[in-house]
């Protein structure tokens, strides 16, 4: 996990949002500093996350940098993910994602699908 990320991530929406360190640490039940702390590669405890990402208007994906796949990003968010992948395992990968694109585009019964 990349807690530098993290914190990015937490720092741009919070700046999205308008709200300060202050602010935000108020609406969450924490001090400004540890709001700070997470902002320079700190990270904040598992059970803030739904409350933090509410506050900010994100999904807790998008605080940990990922966001959701939609035509406009495909190009850029499959590489990423087979890059995320063991090398050997990104091969098959590649492969079942294209067998399934392939297979929705004839619309191929499920019944005789192998994926």
């Amino acid at each position: 996990m990349n807690h530098f990320m993290i914190g990015e991530q937490i720092q741009k929406f919070r700046k999205e949002a308008g709200l300060t360190q202050k602010e935000l640490g108020e609406a969450l039940g924490i001090s400004s500093s540890a709001v700070s702390q997470w902002e320079t590669g700190g990270t904040p405890d598992i059970s803030l996350l739904p409350a933090l990402a509410d506050r900010l208007g994100v999904s807790i994906d998008a605080l940990f940098g990922r966001e959701e796949v939609t035509r406009e990003n495909m190009d850029e968010a499959l590489p990423v993910y087979l890059a995320s992948l063991p090398e050997s395992k990104r091969l098959e990968e590649s492969c079942r994602l294209m067998c399934k694109v392939m297979y929705s585009f004839l619309m191929i019964p499920s019944a005789i699908r192998i994926f």
